[in-house]
């Protein structure tokens, strides 16, 4: 009866095995990065008349609004739709930045890039706001 490997072939598949780990631990180690750094995203926008500020993180997530004087001399409903423009400013912002974080990583092809493309696209906030509601 013959081995099923020789030596050798063993010796190879051991090396083939072994270095597949480290290409592996290697791309966990890149995708805990990249997510480091996708967590430490800020985008900020500013009102084309400068009435409003806002930051959001990678998630589209609000983390600081500030309303200049300007702000408080605007009707409600329109406070309310520069408030959201700005917002989805800086939503897209901070999104775009996500994705070069991600294309630098992964690389432009990556399925994972074209995953958060498409999240990002699909939580893209609508246009226009809702309305002012009392």
């Amino acid at each position: 009866m013959s081995d099923l490997f020789s030596s050798r072939e063993a010796e190879a598949a051991i090396a083939r095995i072994e270095q597949q780990v480290a290409e592996a631990q290697l791309r966990a180690e890149q995708a805990q990065q990249v997510q480091v750094d996708i967590d430490a995203v800020r985008a900020a926008a500013t009102s084309p008349r400068r009435e409003v500020s806002v930051t959001v993180d990678a998630t589209g997530r609000l983390v600081g609004i500030r309303l200049a004087d300007a702000a408080y001399e605007l009707r409600p409903d329109a406070l309310e739709r520069v408030i959201v423009e700005t917002a989805r400013d800086a939503q897209r912002l901070a999104g775009e930045q996500a994705l070069e974080i991600s294309r630098a990583a992964f690389g432009a092809d990556s399925a994972i890039v074209e995953r958060l493309a498409g999240e990002i696209e699909r939580q893209s906030p609508p246009s226009q706001p809702m309305g002012f509601r009392v």
